[in-house]
């Protein structure tokens, strides 16, 4: 468990049929979908990666911990060490040590565990920071107030949305950026650094609409989850992990069929 390793990817009959797009000049949507197929497999296996699930348990518990009176004991208690009064990046770096003190400890650290703690650290600084009052330099109760209504199951759909584009891009592109940058230049796939950046804008495009049902299932599996059982564990975690991405891998499909 814990290693997922994306180098192997590229040696895959699959990843082989990617490069011959790229080499036959082939669509954007034709040469990311192709790229998707190749990562299916690994998809398939992110529920027994460590380190993903706690990415996904830490996302769901601390919106739990801020609609408590105290939040930095909230968040001490699912293990995130924080001062009193948190500010937003104070929040954000200790998730991110807590988070790596788990990988370490577990013996959890892979390729695809590292893009998950991006993901989850990114997800939540956007969603968090999207929540916070722009006139004025926001306080640590104004950082507990937009953390607590991530709560919300629509919120946290939203965000759980975002955390699996993210995920799902970086993971596609962490494959791709290894032979992309040598197909640019005259006569080749991307004759300039436009086309190059186009692509980028494609894959983002892809990767969005493939985790649009995401955000029509997570909501209430959070919601009835907190409701039932008052928590979110790893068991829980992991198995919505699996179920995401089994979704996502047949929008994936549906979308490379079209």
């Amino acid at each position: 468990m814990g290693h997922i390793h994306l180098g192997v990817l590229p040696r895959s009959a699959k990843w082989r049929e990617v490069l011959r797009l790229l080499e036959l000049q082939a669509e954007d949507d034709d040469v990311i979908a192709a790229s998707a197929v190749a990562a299916e497999n690994e998809f398939a296996r992110a529920a027994s990666d460590q380190a993903f699930v706690e990415a996904i348990r830490l996302l769901a518990l601390i919106p739990q911990a801020a609609k408590g009176a105290n939040f930095t004991s909230g968040l001490r208690d699912i293990g995130i060490k924080v001062s009193n009064s948190p500010l937003l990046m104070d929040l954000i770096v200790a998730t991110g040590a807590a988070f790596d003190a788990y990988a370490i400890k577990n013996n959890a650290r892979s390729d695809f565990g590292e893009l998950s703690r991006r993901a989850l650290l990114d997800s939540l600084c956007r969603q968090i920071g999207a929540g916070l009052p722009g006139l004025f330099a926001p306080d640590a109760r104004d950082v507990q107030l937009a953390t607590a209504k991530l709560a919300d199951s629509r919120d946290f759909a939203t965000m759980a949305r975002a955390f699996f584009t993210r995920l799902t891009r970086d993971t596609l592109s962490n494959w791709l950026d290894r032979t992309l940058s040598t197909h640019v230049g005259p006569n080749r796939r991307f004759a300039h650094a436009g086309q190059r950046s186009d692509f980028d804008g494609a894959l983002d495009q892809y990767c969005s609409e493939a985790t649009r049902i995401i955000r029509e299932f997570s909501g209430g599996w959070y919601g009835a989850t907190i409701f039932r059982e008052k928590t979110i564990t790893r068991e829980r975690a992991a198995g919505f992990g699996y179920v995401a991405f089994k979704k996502i891998g047949e929008e994936l499909r549906q979308k490379r069929d079209a």
